[in-house]
């Protein structure tokens, strides 16, 4: 059995993203920005890949700053 969801998602994974965030063996996964394909891809802790394409670059850009946010939370400036 693959750790990938598709063969589209291994063939992107085996390619520099333009962005990245997170740690899949440190933490509890690692994802990867790929603009010219409309996709992010992600790899849990337990190694498996999987890619979420998007639409327009808008859905796509908001994903990635939700996944930001969501893997950096912003701390409390007292």
């Amino acid at each position: 059995m693959s750790k990938f969801q598709s063969s589209e998602a291994e063939e992107l994974y085996f390619h520099r993203p333009e962005d990245e965030v997170g740690d899949s063996s440190d933490g509890p996964a690692w994802y990867g920005l790929y603009q010219l394909e409309a996709a992010i891809l992600t790899e849990d802790a337990d190694g498996s890949v999987y890619m979420h394409k998007y639409e327009t670059t808008e859905e796509l850009n908001e994903a990635w700053e939700l996944i930001i946010h969501n893997t950096y939370p912003a701390k409390d400036l007292v």
